[in-house]
């Protein structure tokens, strides 16, 4: 069975010929080993501005989140995705000084050829499932072949959106909605059913993501593995 990536970008501009990946999550489960967990994984570099969209680097919440901004361009980071403390976090988890890493903390100083060769890596052979799987293969795709790398993940892809979509719907199929879905979710489906609103929200499958969490390259890849989950049901 083919490794599943859960990920997210955070880009500079909506279009991959203008704008620079400079925050990408990745989260990786190998389905054939289902005791292993999943390994998250999480990079900001600093991206060259010249062609950026205002509205994307805002929208990223660039100049509040990136621990780069006062670097050079290329210059990269790894941060830490959980606390020293926790039982998922790996041996040794230390941070750039040399203390027990709390989350979000700097655990390596890198450059973008090394985040490219890292991403590469782990994207070979793997299936991506995404959000909009579409918009972060370009971006990421630009940015490996701009580092000497090429992304090698499996052509097919899974949106998370359409497949929350096709959910709901075989759900109701012949079926009431207060019969197939709690009360706490079934306002979020009705909502979208009869138009109040375009997009089908995740609340509707009983995933919550905060407002902190939202446009952030973890926050996101794990709303998507949140999604995934609930729809194929929570690995053991």
């Amino acid at each position: 069975m083919r490794r599943i990536v859960f990920l997210d970008t955070e880009t500079t501009h909506l279009d991959e010929r203008f704008g620079n990946l400079w925050e990408a999550a990745l989260i990786v489960r190998n389905p054939a080993l289902p005791d292993m967990r999943d390994v998250e994984s999480w990079w900001q570099v600093r991206p060259d501005l010249v062609t950026a969209d205002p509205a994307s680097v805002q929208v990223g919440n660039y100049y509040e989140r990136s621990r780069l901004t006062g670097k050079p361009v290329g210059a990269a980071v790894e941060l830490s995705c959980v606390d020293a403390d926790d039982p998922q976090a790996p041996l040794a988890h230390t941070n750039t000084s040399g203390k027990p890493a709390r989350f979000g903390d700097l655990l390596l100083h890198m450059d973008a050829f090394a985040v490219a060769a890292a991403l590469a890596r782990t994207l070979n052979g793997a299936t991506i499932v995404a959000n909009n799987p579409a918009f972060d293969r370009k971006h990421l795709d630009a940015f490996l072949r701009s580092h000497g790398q090429i992304l090698t993940a499996h052509h097919r892809m899974i949106d998370v959106r359409a497949l929350a979509i096709g959910y709901v719907i075989g759900r109701l199929r012949g079926r009431a909605l207060a019969d197939e879905f709690e009360p706490e979710t079934a306002p979020y489906v009705n909502d979208w059913l009869d138009g109040t609103t375009d997009h089908l929200d995740w609340r509707a499958l009983g995933v919550h993501q905060s407002i902190d969490d939202r446009h952030t390259a973890l926050g996101d890849a794990r709303l998507v593995r949140d999604v995934y989950d609930a729809v194929y049901g929570k690995r053991a």
